[in-house]
């Protein structure tokens, strides 16, 4: 199977800004853009294929009636194994943690989720937050919670451009404001909201929380594990995703084992693989299915990430 693009999906919530519009070519029909999901085949959004006889079909169809075009081990019974968004965070999101596979899936019916966040660009100051600065116990945590400072036991980092952050389930963490960056992660919606400084949702209401359930998944250690990348082209890899980064002209093909998603990061180029060929610029992606078996070809003076599985 030939490659083709995805149309992403658009997520506008209360913490998000105009990067996404005026710096990353995305066209929502709201005047601000939270997130762009350029890689998912979930219910809460559905890529669309732009491209070939599958055209129109959603990337969820598709896999469906093609899984070998995931890796020829993907069960089609399973859901996409990953998701990729840009998101861009004017406001700061909200403290939260996300559970890990075996608790999602006896208590929610649901994938887990670990990501890793790869900074896009930055305000002066900007900050994550990420996992605990001590170690602290379960009656701690829910403590600092009740007494809205649980921020004091958190651990502050402050972020340059190009720097990567390895989440895995169970850390408590929260992108700060004035942060553009691309998320990799485990296929799953599925948050646990711990602390949103009062806010209110467009209803006037505050949003929920789910504290009981953090308390039951969230890890109260610090935070050891670094993202595991083996030299300077590699973002990061782990048992969930792998994930580099070329700078064009550069060719390849695919592994047998695994599709591509490539998402450009900046510049412009031409991708060519096959009969399908395409301009590729900032903000835009391409899907190469693991059963693709044309070399491809990258021409110009972009930076391309590169995930799979």
């Amino acid at each position: 199977m030939l490659p083709f693009r995805l149309k992403p999906v658009f997520k506008n919530y209360l913490w998000g800004g105009t990067r996404l519009i005026t710096d990353w070519g995305k066209k929502p029909e709201s005047e601000t853009l939270a997130e762009s999901w350029e890689l998912a085949s979930h219910q809460d959004g559905d890529n669309v294929i732009l491209d070939g006889e599958l055209k129109g079909l959603t990337l969820s169809e598709v896999v469906k009636r093609f899984p070998e075009i995931v890796s020829p081990k993907f069960n089609p019974s399973e859901t996409f194994p990953l998701m990729v968004k840009l998101i861009d965070a004017k406001l700061p999101l909200s403290i939260q943690v996300h559970p890990f596979n075996e608790y999602a899936r006896r208590v929610e019916h649901s994938r887990g989720k670990t990501e890793a966040w790869y900074i896009l660009g930055h305000e002066e100051g900007a900050f994550i937050y990420m996992g605990f600065a001590h170690n602290v116990g379960r009656s701690d945590f829910a403590e600092a919670i009740e007494n809205d400072t649980l921020t004091e036991l958190l651990r502050k980092v402050y972020v340059h451009d190009g720097d990567t952050f390895f989440i895995p389930a169970g850390t408590i963490h929260a992108i700060g404001a004035g942060i553009t960056l691309a998320e990799i992660q485990e296929n799953s919606n599925l948050t646990y909201r711990v602390y949103d400084y009062g806010r209110r949702g467009p209803d006037g209401k505050t949003r929920e929380l789910h504290i009981e359930k953090a308390l039951d998944v969230t890890n109260t250690f610090p935070l050891r594990i670094t993202p595991p990348g083996t030299n300077e082209r590699v973002v990061v890899s782990c048992n969930k995703f792998h994930v580099e980064r070329f700078s064009a002209p550069f060719s390849g093909k695919v592994d047998g084992e695994s599709f591509k998603f490539m998402l450009c990061l900046g510049g412009e180029a031409r991708f060519s693989c096959g009969d399908f060929a395409c301009e590729v610029v900032k903000g835009g992606n391409i899907f190469v299915p693991a059963n693709c078996e044309c070399e491809f070809v990258v021409d110009g003076d972009a930076e391309i990430m590169i995930t799979k599985i």
